[in-house]
């Protein structure tokens, strides 16, 4: 392909401008407060989605809107397929080129989850045609099979709460017991709510029929029992019509709690007719719908900041069984999910499932970075709530310092070189400031042994804080990172 001189300059202005386009829309981002609008990660949703199966569905004519999504190359490029990255611009600009040829392209490669696309090879093609106007473009489609329904315009917090749900539906089958059901709140942490209610309706249901009720029998006739129940009360009493940005589920959990409340206060039985009616009365309109609204603001907002934030403990799969460390490291993970933080860590097994331990008993989440270098021989510890799997240390390092804190446990030389690249890229200002804690009195003494031994400086120290347990490490936590209550 013979490619002219004014060609190659009309290639490099576009792709220029896309840029500069996409950067304005980082910007935009950041004064209007709104989520940054990133391609979703293949590995990401598919965890989350719980999928169950995939099936190869051919070549397809598939709409560019709906490519939202990228298989291990969402950073190159924003939501809208804009470039995000300096490095892609001569590839970028060979593609332009062939789009004004008679070449032609192939099909490019995608998955498919729920309504959306996402991109296995491919990336530039899309960006350019974009960029150019187009509508459509030819793919072969590979489709992941998933109860939850995802569409390309979903985001942060959206996608948690379908994670949510798709790992209440596998702990519960109930999209197997009941296929037309659909459970989705708008707001994180609810479905927690909805095991608590079925494991209530299973204890009276034996307690009743004096015998032990199945698990799968339990499920089916809470919901038949109870959720369809009220969700047909919110129908016939339009109660909907007064709250139209919350759903069934949303207004079952808080009409429930309405006749809970209800009955303890009129020491007598409540339909749910009455329960209904009066939490619209209550909180349809007035001082009571501001009162309800400020409280769904906040849960989203919570929901979005994970709690306030994530921190990255470091330590070792290898301290002995009955080493302090592991019970500091299991009080940290408890006291952080306590105080709202998300705990990453590597994934394995010593402090790290000590750590993940703490935090899952207290309610909290936990993301373990684990490796394929590791596989089959270390296994993910049983505490995580979500995997991130990398090919091996480097990448797996790009993660974990990119969380908000860091906190640092006695550890070998894996704890040591994650803490010191963590130190390393303070010093240089590659990450922004953020709480840099050692937890343990003994790294004290390592510490004047490196201002005794090496060229650190003061101020290289003043980027780290030592503290004497993990009461501390909290402390330094929530006075920099913790949202104001």
């Amino acid at each position: 392909m013979t490619i002219d001189g004014s060609m190659r300059v009309k290639a490099d202005d576009a792709f220029t401008q896309a840029r500069r386009r996409g950067l304005f829309r980082r910007v935009l981002e950041f004064f209007r407060g709104t989520q940054p609008g990133s391609l979703l990660s293949f590995d990401e949703v598919r965890a989350k989605l719980k999928v169950r199966g995939q099936h190869y569905a051919g070549l397809q004519t598939i709409p560019l809107d709906s490519i939202a999504g990228s298989v291990g190359r969402y950073q190159e490029f924003n939501r809208a397929f804009l470039p995000a990255q300096e490095f892609i611009r001569e590839r970028w600009k060979r593609v332009y080129e062939v789009a004004h040829s008679m070449e032609g392209f192939p099909p490019i490669d995608v998955y498919q989850i729920g309504d959306v696309y996402f991109v296995r090879d491919g990336h530039h093609r899309v960006s350019v045609l974009k960029e150019l106007g187009a509508t459509t473009i030819e793919a072969t489609v590979t489709v992941l099979d998933t109860p939850i329904p995802l569409s390309a315009d979903v985001d942060d917090l959206d996608l948690e709460l379908k994670g949510e749900y798709a790992a209440f539906l596998e702990e519960t089958g109930l999209d197997a017991l009941r296929p037309d059901q659909r459970i989705e709140f708008t707001l994180p942490g609810q479905y927690q709510k909805l095991h608590e209610h079925i494991a209530v309706h299973r204890y009276y249901l034996g307690q009743d029929e004096s015998r032990e009720i199945p698990h799968d029998e339990a499920v089916a006739r809470w919901y038949d029992e109870v959720y369809a129940p009220t969700v047909r009360v919110i129908a016939e009493e339009q109660v909907l019509d007064a709250f139209p940005e919350r759903t069934e589920a949303d207004l079952y959990l808080w009409i429930i709690e309405k006749r809970h409340f209800l009955g303890e206060r009129d020491r007598q039985e409540v339909s749910l007719e009455e329960a209904a009616t009066e939490f619209s009365r209550e909180f349809g309109s007035g001082p009571g719908r501001k009162q309800l609204d400020a409280s769904v603001k906040r849960a989203r907002e919570a929901g979005q900041k994970k709690g306030g934030g994530v921190v990255a403990v470091f330590g070792s799969g290898s301290a002995p069984p009955d080493h302090p460390v592991l019970a500091e490291a299991e009080r940290l993970g408890r006291l952080l999910a306590e105080a709202g933080f998300t705990l990453m860590n590597g994934g394995y097994g010593g402090t790290m499932e000590a750590a993940s331990r703490g935090a899952r008993q207290a309610g909290g989440h936990v993301i373990g970075v684990t490796m394929d270098l590791f596989t089959p021989g270390l296994q993910p510890n049983k505490w995580l709530t979500r995997e991130r799997r990398v090919k091996d240390f480097f990448p797996r390092l790009k993660l974990l310092t990119g969380a908000d804190a860091f906190v640092v446990l006695r550890g070998g030389i894996g704890t040591l070189t994650e803490a010191t690249l963590v130190w390393s890229l303070l010093q240089t200002g590659q990450i922004s400031p953020r709480p840099f804690i050692f937890v343990g009195d003994g790294w004290r003494g390592l510490f004047d042994a490196f201002r005794a031994e090496t060229f650190m400086r003061d101020r290289d120290f003043s980027l780290a804080t030592v503290v004497p347990d993990a009461d501390g490490a909290l402390a330094v936590l929530k006075d920099t990172l913790a949202p104001a209550p």
